[in-house]
This record gives structure tokens, sequence and C-alpha cells, in this order.
């Protein structure tokens, strides 16, 4: 085997690792809403 395929056959299975890790990340539903996409009714006029 190649050096060279070998340290590709690594680097993508770290970043398909990498990937899943933040899909799962923001899939998570104890996450906190972030502030842009809550709604504030305090804030609108009459």
């Amino acid at each position: 085997m190649n050096t060279n395929t070998l340290a590709a056959a690594v680097i993508g299975f770290l970043l398909g690792g990498l990937t899943v890790s933040i899909a799962a990340e923001l899939e998570d539903d104890n996450a906190p809403a972030p502030s842009h996409g809550s709604s504030n009714d305090q804030n609108r006029g009459p």
C-alpha cells in the first residue's frame, strides 16, 4: 500500500467522523435554541 493512499484513507476517516459528530450535535434536542431563532413578543410594535 502506498503511503499517500494510507494518508488519504486516514484523513478521509477523520473527516467522516467529524461530519457525523457535527451532525449529531446539530440534531441534539437538548441543545438551547439560538438567540436569533427565538421569538420575543416584547420587541414588537402595537
